[in-house]
């Protein structure tokens, strides 16, 4: 049963330093496994020693740690589980559970710790891409910010231009088309006036002849 306790605990010493691992990469995109091997050696007190420290470094390198940090002090509900639904039947407190029943819960919960570090090591095993290709990805991160202000500037000027070429268009259509249209109108008014007229005068001096 100890022997089953240190497992357990050693099973999360390492999946804790493993995440610490893959935490300290994504801020710091250090890959010197080397080093981190040399933290994973040694007893469980200098190993947690180990942890702390590299967990308090990068909580002075990176600036995101640092606002979570401050979020956490100020909002400690907020990185909590919520709370069970009313209905939901209520268990005691962990404190509550005498060693027997923590002991069953943890060893009921010990084939599945094996296997997610079995998968863990797994990962772990895995190549990362080489740092200089991340470098060079955030190199060009201005650039593709100012491409996309490019690209937001000309929607604008394009909508822009839309909009001007289509009260343009509607300009011609009520000049060139309507007006024109109101124009020829007038003008065979205009025509067929004169012409009943002439057909008149026509007729007048026809008669005034006969």
């Amino acid at each position: 049963m100890k022997d089953d306790l240190d497992s357990v605990a050693l099973e999360t010493l390492a999946l804790l330093e493993w995440r610490l691992r893959r935490l300290e990469f994504i801020l710091t995109g250090n890959e010197d496994y080397e080093e981190q091997e040399q933290k994973t050696k040694g007893t469980i007190v200098e190993r947690l020693h180990a942890l702390e420290s590299t967990f308090a470094s990068l909580a002075s390198k990176s600036k995101i740690m640092s606002e979570v940090q401050t979020l956490q002090s100020r909002l400690p509900d907020l990185f909590q589980s919520a709370k069970p639904p009313l209905d939901a039947p209520s268990q005691p407190p962990a404190s509550s559970f005498n060693p027997a029943q923590l002991l069953a819960t943890v060893l009921a919960s010990a084939p599945t710790f094996q296997s997610t570090a079995s998968q863990l090591a797994a990962l772990r095993d895995l190549s990362l891409p080489p740092t200089p290709v991340f470098a060079s990805l955030a190199s060009q991160q201005p650039r593709l910010a100012a491409a996309a202000d490019r690209q937001l500037q000309q929607s604008k000027e394009i909508s822009d231009l839309r909009k001007r070429s289509a009260l343009a268009v509607m300009r011609w259509h009520e000049v060139m088309v309507l007006g024109q249209g109101r124009c020829w109108a007038e003008w065979d008014g205009r025509l067929k006036a004169a012409e009943r007229e002439v057909r008149r005068e026509e007729v007048r001096r026809e008669k005034e002849k006969e």
